[in-house]
Formats: structure tokens, sequence, C-alpha cells
């Protein structure tokens, strides 16, 4: 086949039409330059943030339940750290504490981060120096952020605070044990509410998470306060305020949205007919026309 190709070329030419060959005549008759082949850069496949929360959240349960459990040197020196926070040693432990959290590896610093967590709802009067010390580590470790961001998303699957728990009765079996547990539960709220408030104002967490937060409560407490009265729906209510007021002391005159939610939403509420919200009873009623005094006037 090929032998018969080069063939032609002993033929009789066939005479090309002139503006063929004006055609021809312009095209190059020199070697083009040489370009070495550039290499191609492989396509970039995003790695899936879902793969990156994922791993948090499969973890930190455990973390939850082993938070005060002290089985590693390093992890007891940041516990250490943690109890002794204070703000004339705000500096220097947070220092101490980012020292250990860089020889570590990414599950090391959530178990921190869960440590500091639980402190900070754990004892509401400890949610403003832990979310001040929250932001030093961030600051030098960003995933520090996104850590709590987890913790917030999963707070009340993990912690169990899908039911609210009553004041018990005298009377109850086991009454020192769920006394005991009730107010430990309105403890984590009230410093729940309180640390994710210091968080935002300092910029740790976006307003969107605080909001959600606020929304829900607000659309729990409407739907709680008409149902008939009963312990469990007082009880609710009154967390529901609590959370509330909590939020509206440390909200800062700039978050004026969030200032309004509670302002029309709350006002909304009050505004009803005593009748028509009979689970609501006078110490929530205060707690929640504070929350929107809190708004109004600081």
């Amino acid at each position: 086949m090929s032998a018969l190709v080069y063939s032609v070329r002993f033929d009789e030419k066939l005479e090309l039409a002139d503006e063929l060959l004006k055609n021809i005549a312009k095209l190059r008759t020199t070697a083009a330059a040489y370009r070495p082949v550039r290499a191609t850069r492989p396509k970039y496949i995003a790695r899936k943030r879902e793969d990156e929360d994922n791993w948090r959240a499969k973890v930190l349960v455990e973390y939850v339940r082993r938070v005060r459990e002290t089985d590693d040197p390093e992890y007891d020196n940041i516990f250490a750290i943690f109890n002794k926070i204070a703000v004339p040693s705000l500096n220097k432990l947070s220092d101490d504490a980012i020292a250990i959290l860089k020889t570590h590896d990414e599950k090391f610093r959530l178990r921190v981060t869960t440590l500091l967590f639980d402190r900070a709802i754990r004892g509401s009067v400890y949610a403003g120096i832990m979310a001040d010390l929250a932001v030093k580590l961030n600051n030098v470790i960003p995933d520090v952020a996104e850590d709590l961001q987890t913790h917030i998303q999963l707070f009340t699957t993990i912690y169990d605070m899908s039911e609210t728990l009553v004041y018990p009765s005298s009377t109850d079996p086991g009454y020192d044990d769920k006394l005991i547990a009730w107010s430990k539960q309105k403890d984590v709220r009230r410093g729940y509410a309180r640390f994710l408030t210091h968080l935002f104002t300092r910029d740790l967490i976006s307003g969107h998470a605080l909001q959600e937060s606020m929304q829900k409560v607000i659309q729990d407490l409407g739907t709680t306060v008409i149902q008939p009265k009963t312990a469990q729906t007082e009880e609710n209510v009154t967390q529901f305020a609590d959370f509330l007021y909590e939020i509206a002391k440390l909200l800062k005159p700039t978050a004026v949205e969030l200032r309004g939610l509670i302002v029309s939403r709350v006002e909304e509420i009050l505004g009803r007919p005593r009748t028509d919200v009979p689970s609501m009873n006078m110490r929530s009623r205060f707690k929640l026309e504070d929350a929107v005094k809190c708004v109004k006037v600081c």
C-alpha cells in the first residue's frame, strides 16, 4: 500500500488553477519554531466538605463522654491550664496551651476544644473567659473556630437536651439524683446561651448560628406557652425565658437584627391575654420582660 502511495509522485501532475497556486504560495515554507510541550495540570478535585465535617461528628460523642478523663499527660496539662484560666493569667496560659496544641494532631485539638466548650457551658461564670481563650487559640490555630461550630451544631444531641427535666417532687423515688440532674441541665442551658453569645460578640461564630438558636427557642416558647399548664410546660417556658435573657444581656448595640428579633417576637408573646398563655408563670413573664428591656435600653 505504501509503495502505491509513493508511486503517485512520479505520475503526470495535474495543472492547478492560478488562484489555488497563489494560495499555496502564501503558505509557510520554513519549519515552525520549536516549542516544548507543556505538562498539563491535572484537574483539581475539591475534597468534599462533608468528609471534613464528618470526622468531627464521628469522634465528638466519645470526646464528650471522656472529657474529664485524664489519661494522657499532655491532655492533663491542658486540663490544668483550663482550671487556672483567669483574666490576669489568660495571656500566659493561652500561650502554654498553644505550645502543646502545635505538637499534636487535629484529633487532640478537637478533644481540647471539647474540654473548653464543656467547661464554658457547665459554669456560666466561665463563659466569657473561655470565649476569650478560644479567640487566642483560634488566632494561631484557625481550626478551633470550626471545632466550636461543630459543637454548636450537635449540642442538643450530644448533651441530651432534647427533653427538659422538671423539678422533682420530694416524694419521687431518687429525689436527690433527679434534683441534681434538673439543676445541671438548667446550668448547662444557661451556660450554653452565654457562651454562644460571647462567641458571637468575638466574631468566632456567625450571627446566623446564634439567630438559628434564638429562632428555635422563640418558636418553641410560642408553642409551649399556649399549652395547658403542667409542671413540664411551665419548666420548658422557664428555661426558654432564661435562655433568651442570657443572650439579651450580652448582645452588643451593633447586633441590630438579633436585638430586633427579641423585641418583636417576645413582645408579641407577652402581648397575648394571660388566659391564652396558661403555661407562662410570673417568673417567666418577668424574665422575658427583662430580656426585652435589655435590648431596648442597653
